[in-house]
């Protein structure tokens, strides 16, 4: 990456003072991007962060300006760096001519990803890293990979490869924001959007009051589920009859059996334990998710904390010290987080999770996932549905996505579904207190 981080830090502030928000996850979509992709100039780089930042025209236009007056730098419409493509000829190529109509090959690759549901609270990174996943992306840029007996000429292909990759990512990110701005009404449904009750409106379109105001409850419902937990931890129950003192006592009472006698039942203390998943396809809710966990954390000790994204990382520490008002510090070291590629990985995040020695201090434990299951269509092994199902007492799922969408694209919820106690769908605050006020630890309300 040959933008620092502290200079996008420096130029996000810059745009605040500007009066140009932009959220964190963006920030981290573009960070996380730029160091993944080693962009060939400052330029390209720069007109990346143009792309991936605004979310709409207004701002598109708008940071246009920041960018020339912030990097000395302006954003035009010119494809000059890769006019020479035109006459880069390839021997195995047919016409012996690539095209450059970038446009045209967006959509092409656009119309072949299939459906593409806008409703989903993801960046426009998520979808392109869909579609350079696809057989139809790899196809697109095949022909660069060819053999060259001279190694200028290899250098010189390499070369032009990146360039075109560059251009072909800009373009599309630039059509995925068309489309999204052209079917903005069909994907923020009216119902979860415009609802007059705050605690019915979806925490994605909620502005930084009513935000903040969610936040602060969320915190609450931590205290709550926590307290439920203390109350099952500390419960009593029997251990085995105590023949010996049954009868001793039965004779003393003149034969009567009225009273029993049992031994104490000795066991380690049940263990609550924490998943939540901070990825970009959660966007805004894995903050309501981090949040709940603060509650929990800030109540009691028996408990384990822990995010993830392609691989586990315990935050429990972390929770216990922060204040809560820098939750937000958790999302914006996102990249600390990232174990492989920085996209969700279920499996692996599991593995870790069974793999721990620290969490299996009793068979009694709990967990919570708070997470929408989408695994980037990696596979889920069967034997770690089972094995998740024999280590925990009983498994509850926060699902942030809409449930029409479970089990759709690369979801997998449908395999976690069968374990879990109770599992529903929570994308706003009454969702959220409703399956929070089901919990019982012993017994799940239907």
């Amino acid at each position: 990456m040959i933008l620092t981080t502290e200079q996008l830090l420096k130029f996000s502030r810059f745009c605040k003072e500007n009066e140009l928000f932009f959220s964190s996850d963006r920030l981290s979509d573009l960070v996380f991007f730029l160091k993944k992709n080693k962009l060939q100039n400052q330029d390209t780089e720069i007109n990346f962060l143009f792309h991936l930042l605004p979310t709409n025209k207004l701002e598109k236009e708008r940071l246009r300006e920041l960018i020339d007056e912030f990097f000395g730098y302006s954003i035009g419409t010119s494809q000059d760096e890769i006019l020479y493509l035109d006459e880069y000829k390839i021997n195995s190529m047919t016409d012996g001519q690539i095209s450059t109509d970038f446009k045209n090959i967006s959509d092409d690759l656009l119309n072949n990803l299939g459906d593409i549901d806008f409703s989903r609270p993801v960046s426009n990174v998520y979808w392109l890293t869909q579609i350079k996943k696809s057989q139809n992306y790899i196809d697109k840029i095949a022909f660069f990979d060819v053999y060259f007996n001279s190694e200028l000429d290899s250098i010189v292909n390499n070369q032009n490869k990146e360039t075109y990759i560059d251009m072909l990512d800009l373009a599309l990110l630039d059509r995925i924001q068309e489309l999204r701005n052209q079917f903005k009404e069909a994907y923020v449904p009216s119902d979860l959007s415009k609802k007059e009750d705050l605690q019915e409106k979806d925490f994605l379109f909620t502005d930084t009051d009513e935000r903040n105001k969610l936040l602060r409850e969320t915190r609450q419902l931590g205290l709550i589920l926590a307290n439920k937990f203390i109350r099952y931890s500390n419960s009593s129950s029997k251990g085995k009859l105590n023949f010996r003192k049954t009868i001793r006592k039965s004779l003393q009472s003149g034969g009567s059996l009225y009273k029993t006698v049992f031994k104490p039942q000795i066991r380690k203390k049940p263990r609550l334990v924490l998943l939540c998943d901070i990825s970009g396809s959660m966007a805004l809710y894995s903050l309501f998710g981090l949040t709940l966990l603060f509650g929990v954390v800030q109540r009691f000790r028996s408990v384990k904390a822990f995010v993830f994204i392609d691989g586990l990382t315990e935050i429990t520490k972390d929770l216990q010290k922060l204040k809560v008002n820098n939750i937000k510090s958790i999302l914006n070291s996102w990249n600390d987080y990232v174990k492989v590629d920085g996209h969700s990985d279920y499996q692996k995040s599991f593995d870790d999770l069974l793999a721990s020695k620290s969490v299996f201090n009793s068979n009694s434990n709990s967990l919570l996932v708070i997470g929408d299951a989408r695994n980037n269509y990696r596979s889920i092994d069967k034997n770690t549905i089972y094995r998740l199902s024999k280590s925990f007492k009983d498994i509850y799922w926060m699902n942030p996505e809409r449930s029409q969408y479970w089990n759709t694209g690369d979801s997998r919820f449908m395999e976690f579904q069968n374990i879990c106690e109770h599992y529903s769908e929570v994308r706003n605050f009454m969702q959220l207190k409703k399956f929070i006020m089901k919990i019982n630890f012993k017994k799940v309300v239907k």
